[in-house]
C-alpha cells in the first residue's frame, strides 16, 4: 500500500491511536538484548582494569562512554515509539509525527559521535598493543583511521544538524525553507561505516600474525580481535536498509529497522572493544576459583584424616559387667571385648592380675557399681586407684550404674 492509498483510507476510518505511550516488541527485545550484552562486558573489562590489572587506559574510558551513549541511544529509540515508530505514516497523528520526526532526527545526531567513540575505544587500544613505537608503520595507519573516522563523523553530525534551513522544518513541513534529502546522507554514512569497520577489524589480525609466536596462540588472539566481524555485519544490514529505504515516504514504518540495526551496529563495536579484556577476567576468576576449590578440599580431607586418626587411636574399650554375689559383700567381674581388641579367650581372673588388662592408652568401664579403679604406675611399677564414684555412698551396690573412662599409661606385664 502506497502512501497515497494509505491516508485515503485513514480518512474513511476512526483511530484510537493505540500507539501512543507504548513502545514496540521488536524494539524491546532489542534494545534489551544490547543494553544486557553491552552493560556485562563494559563492567567485566572496567573490573579487570581496575582491581586486577590496575592499568586503566583512554580506551577504557572511551568504553564506558561509548556504552553511555548506547543508553542514550535506547531511550531515544523507546521516545520514538511513542510517537508513531514502526506505525504506518497514515496511522500517525500529526502532532505525533512532528514530534517522531524531532527525535528521529536526534537519533540520527547522536549516531555520528556515538559510532566514532566506539571506534576511537577499538583504534587506542590497538595503539597501545600493537604501535608502542611512533615510528612504526602501524602506529601511522592507526593514527589515520583515528582522524579521518573523526574528520568523516564530524561532517555527517553538521549536515545531520543542519539538513533543512530553518531547523524547524525538519519537522514542521508548513515553513519556508529547504532541505536536502536526508536519505543520501544516511546512505553514505553506512557505506563509510562499512569501510571503516573491515580495516578495523583486519588491523589487528595482520599485526598479531607479524609476531614471534606459535601458530596456535596466533589463531587464538586473532579470534578474540575477529569479534569486530559481527559490527561489519551490522554495518552492511544498516547499510542494505537505507539503500531500501531511500526514497521511502513512510518514514515512520521504514526507518523502524534502521533504529534497530544501529543500536545492533553500536553493541557489535562494544563487544569488540571488550573482547581482548575477558581472558585477564576469566583468569583471575579461574584461579581464585581453583584456590577457593582446593582450600575446600583441603580443609575436607583435614577433617576426614582428622577422624580416621580419632577413629584409629580411639582407645580399646571394655566392657565390665558386674554380677551381684549372694554370699557376700564384693563382686565378680566377667570382662568381655568391646571392640578393637581380641580378648574373645578372658575369663574371670583375679583382681591382682586385672592391671595386665589395663595396657592401653584409655578404658571405658561399663555398668560399675563403684567407681575405683586401678591404674598402673608407670614409674615404680604398682597400681594406684582413682575414685569417680564420689557420692555413692557406702551402699554402692544399689549405686547407679555409670560409664568411666580412664587414661591409663600403658607398660608391659
Amino acid at each position: 500500500m502506497t502512501v497515497l492509498e494509505g491516508m485515503q483510507s485513514a480518512a474513511s476510518e476512526v483511530h484510537r491511536y493505540d500507539y501512543r505511550g507504548s513502545v514496540r516488541y521488536w524494539n524491546v527485545v532489542t534494545q534489551a538484548t544490547c543494553l544486557a550484552i553491552s552493560t556485562v562486558l563494559v563492567w567485566t573489562r572496567m573490573y579487570s582494569k581496575l582491581f586486577i590489572t590496575k592499568a586503566p587506559g583512554w580506551e577504557d574510558f572511551c568504553c564506558v562512554l561509548a556504552w553511555l551513549g548506547l543508553l542514550a541511544y535506547v531511550v531515544i529509540t523507546f521516545e520514538a515509539d511513542k510517537y508513531g515508530n514502526g506505525i504506518h505514516i497514515w496511522e500517525v497523528d500529526e502532532s505525533d509525527l512532528r514530534r517522531y520526526s524531532k527525535w528521529a532526527n536526534t537519533s540520527q545526531i547522536v549516531y555520528g559521535p556515538l559510532i566514532f567513540i566506539t571506534k576511537l575505544s577499538i583504534l587506542l587500544l590497538y595503539l597501545r598493543v600493537f604501535a608502542p613505537s611512533f615510528r612504526s608503520k602501524t602506529f601511522f595507519c592507526i593514527h589515520a583511521l583515528i582522524w579521518l573516522n573523526f574528520g568523516f563523523y564530524f561532517a555527517d553530525t553538521i549536515v545531520k544538524i543542519f539538513e533543512c534551513s530553518p531547523r524547524a522544518k525538519i519537522w514542521d513541513k508548513t515553513l519556508k525553507g529547504h532541505c536536502i534529502n536526508i536519505n543520501i546522507p544516511i546512505i553514505v554514512t553506512s557505506s563509510i561505516n562499512v569501510a571503516s569497520d573491515f580495516l578495523i577489524l583486519v588491523l589487528p589480525i595482520v599485526s598479531v600474525w607479524r609476531l614471534q609466536m606459535r601458530d596456535s596462540k596466533k589463531l587464538g588472539t586473532s579470534m578474540i580481535f575477529a569479534a569486530g566481524i559481527f559490527a561489519c555485519m551490522c554495518s552492511i544490514m544498516r547499510l542494505v536498509v537505507s539503500v531500501q529505504n531511500r526514497t521511502v515516504e513512510d518514514k515512520t514504518y521504514d526507518w523502524f529497522p534502521e533504529f534497530l540495526w544501529t543500536s545492533a551496529e553500536v553493541t557489535s563495536g562494544i563487544i569488540a572493544s571488550c573482547m581482548p579484556a575477558l581472558p585477564t577476567f576469566f583468569r583471575h576468576f579461574f584461579k581464585r576459583a581453583c584456590a577457593l576449590i582446593s582450600n575446600l578440599t583441603t580443609s575436607y580431607s583435614s577433617r576426614s584424616a582428622k577422624r580416621a586418626i580419632e577413629v584409629i587411636s580411639w582407645p580399646t574399650s571394655w566392657s565390665v559387667r558386674q554380677k551381684k554375689q549372694s554370699s557376700g559383700g564384693h563382686s565378680m567381674t566377667e570382662l568381655c571385648q568391646s571392640t578393637n581388641c581380641e580378648l574373645d579367650d578372658i575369663e574371670q581372673q583375679p583382681e591382682e592380675h586385672t592391671g595386665r588388662i589395663f595396657s592401653g592408652a584409655s578404658y571405658t568401664t561399663a555398668g560399675a557399681q563403684v567407681g575405683i579403679l586401678e591404674l598402673p604406675n608407670v614409674a615404680s611399677g604398682s597400681y594406684t586407684f582413682e575414685s569417680r564414684g564420689a557420692g555413692l555412698g557406702p551402699n554402692y551396690r544399689s549405686g547407679i550404674l555409670k560409664t568411666v573412662e580412664v587414661d591409663v599409661a600403658s607398660q608391659r606385664g
